[in-house]
């Protein structure tokens, strides 16, 4: 089994900003759509003059996070995050098709930092995935096929949210229609009040997986806890790890624990995350990893996609 480790520069062909760009990117989408209803907080000009930039939005997230009602706030900002994504999405992915069709093999686990729903739609169309278990987590809903892989999404996705007592859930039926499912709704949700704080864990320094509702004091905890288990053992069981796009920031604390720690030191490990894959190589070989190798030779996903497609032809893994 092949376990895939994305990161943001994965989804940049897609049209997707790096985190470094997001949050001028968001401010730019904010700007030029209202939020839908009245937010404490909307990340444009306005909302920037009152609660400070957020060129740098983890610097935003960790000040939003330190004020008075976090929440609210957050939930202005993650709402605005979706629609500027969901603006996105509807351009082409073609890397994320390739990585689909020709790479994915049944049984591959994909681990993702990302929010976007981009993949899921080209794993899909591809045959690969299905929404029934492919997130990780029963949906519920009667006649759909089992998902030959898993998409693990471990910040959260744009087309989760947060019911009471109940995570998640995908309340929006224009989020199955983007993933090819027409006419089914998510049994779980009951048509009242869902959030997107706590189905989605913003860009901050502290990347708290619950949140304190009046449900719970921690809120989301097990389901957090499930999903980022299976993403360990995954990478326990691995014959293979590649890190796409994925520099393994500081920040990510709990995946630089997750990725250094748990996955199987005997696997082949192999890193394409452009200029910073040298210091990745650096970090894994120290942390004990024994056949860590860099795709020097490799100068785009495509590249990369293509040797996988072309090996897994060779081998007859399909």
């Amino acid at each position: 089994m092949r376990v895939y480790v994305l990161g943001a520069g994965a989804s940049v062909h897609a049209g997707y900003p790096l985190t470094k760009d997001l949050g001028t990117g968001l401010g730019e989408w904010a700007d030029a759509n209202p939020p839908p209803w009245n937010f404490a907080y909307w990340p444009d000009s306005q909302g920037r003059r009152d609660y400070g930039p957020i060129n740098d939005i983890e610097d935003a997230v960790g000040r939003l996070e330190r004020a008075d009602k976090p929440g609210k706030m957050l939930e202005g900002l993650l709402v605005a995050l979706c629609g500027y994504f969901n603006r996105i999405r509807c351009d082409s992915a073609p890397l994320y098709r390739r990585f689909s069709r020709d790479v994915v093999r049944h049984g591959d686990v994909i681990i993702t930092l990302n929010y976007d729903v981009s993949l899921e739609r080209e794993l899909r169309q591809a045959g690969k995935w299905e929404i029934s278990n492919g997130y990780g987590f029963e949906m519920g809903i009667s006649g759909l096929r089992r998902s030959p892989t898993r998409l693990l999404k471990l910040h959260g996705s744009t087309n989760w949210m947060r019911d009471i007592g109940k995570l998640p859930v995908i309340p929006y039926p224009q989020d199955f229609e983007f993933l090819g499912y027409e006419g089914i709704s998510d049994p779980k949700f009951d048509g009242f009040v869902a959030l997107r704080y706590g189905a989605m864990i913003p860009l901050g320094p502290s990347k708290q997986f619950f949140v304190n509702s009046s449900f719970s004091p921690r809120e989301g905890e097990e389901f957090w806890s499930s999903l980022w288990g299976q993403a360990a053992d995954a990478l326990r069981e691995a014959e293979e790890v590649v890190i796409i796009g994925y520099s393994l920031p500081k920040a990510d604390a709990r995946a630089r624990l997750l990725l250094l720690e748990r996955a199987n030191h005997d696997a082949q490990l192999t890193v394409c995350s452009a200029s910073q894959s040298k210091d990745l190589a650096g970090e894994f070989a120290a942390a004990g990893f024994g056949r860590v190798r860099i795709r020097s030779d490799v100068k785009t996903f495509e590249e990369l996609f293509a040797i996988y497609a072309n090996a897994g032809s060779a081998a007859g893994s399909r």
